[in-house]
């Protein structure tokens, strides 16, 4: 079964590390210096993280697709930063054979200050959606 709209979920805190960067940037095969000389973190690093951790949190089942992502970054994340991450639901959709889940997120530092937002939109099995 699917969350309630506008639930709201801590995805807990991130510590922003040199070797978590290296591994995304080897997943996506991006061989680009500039994070490195600038020691900061990809913004869909990131988004890549906060994705996973609600795709976890809410055990979505095998079969789920990430149709859609949105991002507003507001501030470069360094390596070392650790970061707060939370996201709130959409009331899901239903389509056809699917179920459409959006979800908001933002990515917060120590003080508090926006670092990143976004909305990532899955796509459910419309029968496990339904019989969870």
């Amino acid at each position: 079964m699917l969350p309630t709209a506008g639930e709201q979920f801590d995805l807990g805190r991130l510590a922003v590390e040199r070797a978590w960067v290296a591994k995304y940037l080897e997943a996506v095969a991006d061989s680009s210096p500039i994070y490195t000389q600038l020691n900061a973190a990809p913004p869909m690093a990131l988004a890549a993280h906060v994705l996973g951790s609600l795709i976890e949190k809410l055990s979505l089942p095998p079969g789920t697709i990430h149709a859609t992502q949105e991002l507003e970054c507001m501030s470069m994340i360094t390596l070392g930063q650790e970061v707060s991450c939370t996201a709130t639901l959409s009331r899901p959709l239903q389509r056809g054979e699917w179920s459409f889940v959006a979800a908001q997120f933002t990515v917060v530092g120590q003080g508090g200050e926006a670092l990143l937002a976004g909305k990532s939109t899955v796509m459910v099995p419309h029968s496990v959606a339904q019989n969870g």
